[in-house]
């Protein structure tokens, strides 16, 4: 595979791996909160939900793909420490029921009488078969979902904001826009997946470009991938705020996870919501995939020390994700936030810290 493909391949599936129910949610929201101000919002969100995860994903390439290494200041027992905590919170306790519930989100508007359980219940059956083998994630994600995913988001953009009203005016400062915006960053939580999308990633580069002992080249790639990952998200964060802030009068009442639904059945009328139904299935099952597929192996091997089968593994952290997205996207939400206040900030120090530090060059 040429160094070409290798890059476009990697970098949409950082895309579409970054980009899951969190990203589908809170650009819209902070569209919808900020309005004509929403631009000093974008600068805030590009550094803690663009800048910092890919900070930390170059600081994980830069050691090398492994997990050790990454965290070796931290020692044996802070290493396994923070690991536990980031996988369980990105796994099957959070990240992943909140992709269950931003898809039904899609699908309850456009069929209010589905009920959670068995909508939740099909798509962890589709998650269990995405991820019962895992050597092939990074190519099904970046040949196969980002495609659809990338084109469904796409053209909702472009037609939403096409026929999108005027926004409205705001009653807020421009710094108190941008300190939102760095604030609701940190829900996506894209940093605590940084490390875990870099494992998939580095093991493709490795892999790929054939650049087993030469880090420099796949360093290289990993910053070329980055860029174009990072330039994606960018152009698509600013779709999605702007989407927001046109369309703030029509999402007054409505959860967060229906908005996006919300401003295509406006634009696009009711023939839309199959659509972006589909889009935002496809858009969390992606991200659902590795984050499911990461947690399973960090379950099997380091705290199972494989003496259970890895499909069993597997199948029990599925079934965990579906009984926590049967309490609902608030109750989660506010789980995760109260976790997230004080650990953040926490990891935005050390990603920076290992991308700089000589020792690990």
């Amino acid at each position: 595979m040429s160094s070409f493909k290798i890059v476009l391949t990697a970098g949409f599936a950082m895309f579409s791996m970054f980009f899951g129910s969190g990203n589908l949610v809170f650009p819209l929201a902070a569209g919808f909160k900020t309005q004509n101000m929403f631009l000093y919002t974008l600068v805030g969100w590009i550094v803690t939900a663009v800048i910092v995860p890919f900070i930390g994903v170059m600081g994980f390439v830069r050691s090398e793909g492994s997990r050790d290494k990454y965290y070796s200041n931290l020692g044996k027992s802070g290493a396994f420490a923070i690991n536990f905590l980031i996988f369980m919170l990105v796994g099957p306790f959070g990240v992943v029921p909140r992709c269950i519930l931003v898809s039904f989100g899609g699908f309850n508007l456009m069929n209010p009488a589905l009920p959670l359980w068995i909508f939740s219940g099909l798509f962890s059956l589709i998650l269990l078969g995405l991820c019962w083998e895992r050597n092939r994630l990074v190519e099904i994600i970046g040949v196969f979902l980002t495609p659809l995913k990338l084109g469904g988001i796409a053209f909702l953009i472009a037609v939403g904001l096409w026929v999108a009203p005027t926004m409205q005016p705001v009653l807020m400062t421009s710094k108190e826009c941008l300190g939102y915006g760095l604030e609701i960053g940190y829900q996506t939580m894209d940093l605590m997946g940084a490390p875990l999308i870099a494992i998939s990633v580095y093991e493709f580069l490795k892999k790929k470009a054939k650049a087993g002992s030469n880090p420099k080249k796949l360093f290289k790639l990993g910053v070329l991938a980055s860029l174009l990952g990072g330039s994606i998200l960018c152009a698509v964060y600013y779709g999605f705020m702007a989407l927001g802030a046109h369309y703030a009068s029509d999402l007054v009442g409505l959860g967060q996870e229906q908005y996006l639904a919300a401003i295509a059945q406006k634009a696009l009328g009711s023939y839309a919501l199959p659509i972006v139904s589909i889009t935002l299935a496809v858009s969390c099952m992606a991200t659902a995939t590795l984050l499911t597929t990461m947690w399973t192996d960090f379950l099997h091997s380091d705290i199972l020390k494989k003496q259970v089968n890895r499909h069993t593994c597997l199948t029990a952290s599925i079934c965990v994700a579906f009984a926590m997205s049967l309490l609902g996207f608030s109750k989660i939400m506010n789980f995760l936030a109260s976790i997230l206040e004080w650990l953040y900030p926490l990891m935005i120090i050390y990603a920076i810290y290992k991308l700089i530090d000589k020792k690990h060059a």
